[in-house]
């Protein structure tokens, strides 16, 4: 999705439900009320990366406050893995955790799977070309493409994993890998901007792996499946990835 040229924009990463931690952020970035929505006195807007809902104790409050800012203009929004699962769900009919959701799942709906400007991209987890290419004319509100993401042989699904999911290698079996919450994992994200041919797993994982593993690698099969960001391209602003605080956030250029 192609949006105009933005002169100021404020990154929001994945908001997971915590509905006053969001009216504070804005408080402190400058955001006024302005009826029943917030607007910038400079003309700034906000930047929603997706996984506005689950976790957190208030997705619904979440849900309505970006819905106001998206409307009157404040808020680019794109969707996340957390979004695009509700969407999923309900139009294979599943039940939902809060059928409240049905409200707002036809705007939800209508946000892009990523965006970019004249000087920025974002997607909620990997920039990766291939996949952008695939779903480039998709639209989370036509059935029948969230229906084809629902078969796991279909080449959107994929593509919807790669960019909302990251891209992912499975681990070794010896040692058993285990993350920052200690849960045992048979896959790994991994630093999908770089390139990757014969690093260890200690090197290609961007979530934290433990223990490191600097004596095996992902094989080669699975690595070609990272297309490394180009260097020259725009900035690209991405969320998802829970990392503890020692790891760095930003590098240039994502």
């Amino acid at each position: 999705m192609e949006q105009s040229s933005e002169h100021g924009i404020d990154v929001i990463g994945d908001l997971h439900g915590h509905s006053r931690l969001f009216l504070r952020m804005l408080e402190l970035l400058g955001y006024q009320a302005d009826g029943d929505s917030f607007t910038h006195p400079l003309g700034r807007r906000i930047l929603l990366v997706g996984d506005l809902i689950n976790r957190g104790p208030d997705s619904i409050g979440v849900l309505e406050t970006a819905r106001r800012l998206h409307e009157n203009g404040t808020a680019l929004i794109i969707l996340g893995n957390h979004e695009f699962r509700l969407i999923q769900r309900s139009v294979a009919q599943k039940p939902l955790d809060d059928e409240r959701f049905n409200r707002y799942l036809p705007w939800i709906r209508t946000l892009p799977l990523f965006l970019e400007t004249a000087t920025l991209r974002s997607v909620h987890a990997a920039w990766h070309y291939s996949s952008i290419q695939v779903l480039k004319e998709s639209q989370a509100n036509d059935d029948s493409f969230v229906k084809r993401t629902l078969d796991k042989e279909n080449a959107e699904r994929k593509a919807v994993q790669n960019i909302l999911s990251g891209i992912k290698v499975r681990l070794p079996l010896n040692p058993i890998l285990r993350d920052r919450f200690d849960l045992p994992r048979e896959k790994g994200r991994v630093k999908w901007w770089k390139n990757l041919e014969g690093k260890s797993f200690a090197e290609c994982l961007y979530s934290p792996m433990y223990p490191n593993v600097w004596d095996q690698a992902p094989s080669h099969q699975e690595i070609a499946q990272v297309e490394p960001y180009r260097e020259k391209d725009k900035l690209v602003c991405i969320g998802h990835y829970s990392l503890p605080p020692e790891i760095e956030k930003v590098m240039d250029p994502i």
